[in-house]
């Protein structure tokens, strides 16, 4: 397939955590001891030393708008979470963060060439859809051209990579195809993570509503029972079909549930762990709940404020937004909101990559945190101090509307964040609305001048990131919610994406993220906790860091 148009579009809650305020942390009758930079606390067990059978009730922000989650609608953290025990993948993240070989789907995925790029994939012969039908290269080619970008009747979340492929064909057999690239694409592996059936890609009016009630051909360890819109809960059980080892848990309930009420749902044996985030009151809870302990790994989840510098937007004037940006001080409200849960946390210091990568260097002294000279840029840019007051230009005054969610960690941060404006003389109107407004009624649409939520990074950095800074086109901003664009950006992820070489894909990505300071994008905040309440007999789950769910190995121990 040849590229015929390169759109990056990533739905804001796929790549941004469900609530700036759902993070993850975990309290208990244990001590806390968070894991290395990199590791998980799972409670490791062999799945065959586990108790048979058995239930996981695990609490999700929202059920899914659409069950497919190549979808924009579907391209959400619960749908991606829920995927991963339905759905095909050719790599999920293994503890460390780096991809590795789903085994069950495929025997290999190798690079065959370079001069074409060529990555020849070997299908699990075992592997098999809920239909019936064995999972073969068509999956996989008609995959290719739904996200290609090719045809705009597809809403796919996003087409980096995809667009980049030429072809997919058929191999020496139906269980090998080749997928042949037209412009080299460095992280490769991150594509079809995860794999929706032909039946689903096929056609865009399948792609778009087929799975909007239920995914209804699945492939994976587990397959979906029931789902109650009323109760708000997905049960999947376990698939009697399933060709790889036997999981030991018989069921998992995802159940929609307000953070505010999941202490209560632990302590009342109604859920098995919940995420803590920042929020003191749920770690603190959690501490108290007999039974539970707190198991803490690093993510790559990390607060920040996206600026709307859209054309008529207040912060569209590139100066006035830099003030605001060193009038905010990230390293206060880490501490604020984190060091109760992760004592000596430190802010994010870049844009790309997370404190958990490798290539991670702190940038941000490029804008740092520096009230005088937030005062002094303000003041030359006509901006006048009022007695302590809200500067004014003209009569009119300084005043931004700052968007948050109406949770704990949202209202923690949107205090933190209100403060620090109001001492530069900015005036700050906080929008508190609840998660299931902020993002298509206010961030998408642009309603906003600053707004706080989180991101969810990911392995392949240069792929999952690009739409954050992709040229808006009309309605078309992809993730890049404040529409701020940076062409220089914009080339050196062209180089960034065709880049083979790891240490050299890190030294662009850190290229991007001095420009993404230097013209203030948006502003990195604080890393999550990682941190989560769970019952200590739950095995292989909880803290998962910088790994998959691992749904297929959970399970209680005897």
């Amino acid at each position: 397939m040849t590229m015929t148009v390169r759109r990056w579009r990533v739905l804001a809650a796929a790549m941004a955590s469900t609530v700036v305020l759902g993070g993850c942390s975990s309290g208990g009758d244990a001590e806390r001891s968070p894991a290395a930079n990199g590791g998980q606390q799972i409670n490791a067990q062999e799945a065959s030393s586990l108790r048979e059978g058995g239930e996981l009730r695990i609490p999700v922000d929202a059920l899914p708008t659409n069950y497919n989650p190549l979808q924009i609608n579907g391209a959400r953290v619960v749908t991606w979470q829920l995927s991963e025990a339905l759905l095909p993948s050719a790599f999920r993240d293994g503890p460390d963060g780096r991809h590795r070989l789903a085994e069950d789907f495929f025997s290999s995925a190798e690079l065959t060439s370079e001069s074409p790029q060529v990555v020849t994939y070997e299908i699990n012969e075992d592997a098999t859809w809920s239909n019936g039908r064995a999972m073969d290269w068509e999956d996989l080619e008609s995959q290719a051209r739904s996200l290609s970008g090719a045809d705009t009747a597809f809403e796919g979340y996003s087409n980096v990579g995809y667009s980049d492929i030429e072809k997919v064909e058929r191999g020496a057999s139906d269980k090998q195809a080749v997928v042949t690239f037209e412009t080299p694409f460095a992280e490769w592996q991150g594509l079809f993570n995860l794999i929706a059936p032909k039946e689903v890609t096929g056609n865009a009016d399948a792609f778009n509503t087929a799975w909007v009630d239920a995914p209804t051909i699945t492939a994976g360890p587990f397959i979906v029972n029931s789902i109650d819109e009323t109760a708000k809960t997905i049960a999947v059980e376990r698939n009697s079909d399933w060709w790889g080892e036997k999981p030991p848990l018989d069921q998992i309930v995802f159940r929609a549930l307000d953070p505010s009420a999941r202490a209560d749902a632990l302590a009342n044996n109604e859920i098995d762990l919940y995420p803590i985030g920042g929020d003191i009151d749920l770690f603190t809870r959690a501490q108290s709940i007999d039974g539970v302990e707190i198991r803490q790994a690093p993510e790559r989840k990390a607060g920040q404020i996206t600026f709307n510098g859209a054309e008529g937007a207040a912060l569209a004037d590139e100066q006035l937004r830099i003030a605001v940006a060193q009038a905010l001080d990230p390293a206060a409200v880490t501490t604020v909101l984190m060091d109760r849960i992760v004592p000596g946390a430190e802010p994010v210091g870049n844009h790309i990559l997370p404190p958990t990568d490798a290539g991670y260097v702190d940038n941000s002294a490029t804008l740092p945190h520096d009230a005088g000279a937030a005062g002094q840029l303000l003041d030359e840019l006509g901006w006048t101090a009022q007695n302590g007051g809200v500067r004014t230009k003209d009569g009119a005054p300084l005043e931004l509307r700052l968007l948050a969610q109406n949770t704990p960690v949202g209202n923690t941060v949107s205090g933190v964040l209100r403060d620090q404006l109001t001492a530069a003389g900015i005036g700050v109107q906080v929008n508190s609305v609840s998660p299931d407004q902020f993002y298509d009624e206010y961030l998408i649409p642009g309603n906003f001048d600053l707004a706080a939520f989180e991101w969810t990074k990911s392995a392949s950095p240069f792929a999952h990131d690009r739409p954050v800074f992709q040229k808006p086109e009309g309605d078309d901003a992809g993730s890049n919610y404040g529409r701020i664009y940076i062409p220089e950006i914009d080339a050196l992820y062209d180089r960034g994406l065709t880049e083979l070489d790891a240490d050299k894909r890190n030294e662009i990505a850190n290229e991007i993220d001095v420009l993404a300071w230097k013209y203030a994008h948006h502003l990195p905040l604080y890393a999550d906790s990682g941190a989560y309440a769970v019952r200590a007999e739950l095995a292989n789950y909880g803290a998962r860091g910088l790994g998959a769910y691992g749904f297929e190995s959970a399970g209680w121990q005897e």
